[in-house]
């Protein structure tokens, strides 16, 4: 169940950082990078 509701989060932020990349371009690289902290600090807060 927790892996289904993953899967959906992640579809969800796909679409939205797709729309934002034909909006403004120059974020794309800001919006990776917090993507890629909050989704680390999901993955260590599930493994503790």
């Amino acid at each position: 169940m927790e892996n289904d509701t993953s899967r959906e989060l992640m579809g969800v932020v796909a679409i939205i950082v797709g729309i934002l990349m034909f909006i403004w371009p120059q974020l794309v690289g800001y919006l990776v990078g917090i993507f890629l902290i909050i989704y680390g600090i999901m993955e260590l807060l599930k493994k503790v």
